[in-house]
């Protein structure tokens, strides 16, 4: 059997799946092993109902009109369950998997499906599938659920560091627009001859008349040094 080659979720999320690098070897392992012929895993949020196919191998689910990404009430009925799952024919079909994007763009007949767990709850799914009809060996599904282990130790890994980056990138954002404040409120405390919370409350209060976004009324204002804003719009209410 040829090695499998590896392949990452393509579309508009901030960030790639960390240890992409280390899942190609265990996902070629779970091919050979099980003469499947893909292997899917997913990353899943059952907090914010949300749910992505990150890497796979194998077969493409990437079909016109399949989304990779799956949201809402779908979410909670394909990965809220905490047991492994195996189907030996017409997978496809079955209620549990069909709108999984795999499925939807293969006919596969047989799954084993592994849920990842993070203290006790769902983290994420390990899909591995075969195109023939034929039963799972005691022996590959031992081997699939202890591969299952690792995978997953890569996975919530991956979750710990891309927490950690949007928490950061967070801050960042936070400090960035604390400077830009800052100095808006400046400039509308020389104009005004307004204390710090008055320039504070005016600020506020464009943002709400406008509709628009604190952090742009406050560029708007430093671009043209609050010369921008009438007496009257300026006026500030706590």
């Amino acid at each position: 059997m040829q090695p499998a080659t590896i392949h990452s979720f393509p579309s508009s999320f901030e960030t790639p799946l960390a240890g992409h690098a280390a899942m190609a070897p265990l996902l070629d392992l779970a091919l050979t092993e099980a003469n499947a012929q893909g292997a899917y895993l997913y990353i899943v949020d059952l907090r914010n109902a949300s749910a992505r196919l990150a890497v796979w191998s194998g077969l493409s689910p990437a079909a016109a009109n399949v989304s990779l990404e799956l949201q809402g009430s779908v979410v909670h009925s394909q990965f809220s369950r905490s047991t492994p799952l195996v189907a030996h024919e017409r997978a496809w079909e079955s209620v549990i998997f069909k709108e999984l994007p795999e499925f939807r763009s293969n006919r596969f007949e047989g799954t084993v499906s592994v849920p990842l767990l993070e203290g006790g709850h769902v983290a994420g799914l390990f899909n591995v599938c075969r195109t023939h009809r034929v039963a799972l060996k005691p022996r590959e599904f031992s081997f699939l659920l202890s591969l299952s282990i690792p995978i997953q130790a890569l996975l919530l890994a991956s979750a710990v560091r891309d927490n950690l980056e949007r928490e950061v990138e967070k801050l960042t954002r936070q400090l960035a627009d604390r400077k830009l404040f800052e100095r808006a409120k400046g400039l509308i405390q020389s104009r005004f001859d307004w204390t710090e919370e008055q320039a504070y409350f005016c600020l506020r209060n464009l943002s709400r008349r406008r509709r628009t976004p604190m952090r742009q009324i406050a560029e708007h204002i430093i671009a043209t040094a609050a010369t921008g804003i009438s007496v009257e719009e300026g006026r500030y209410e706590a």
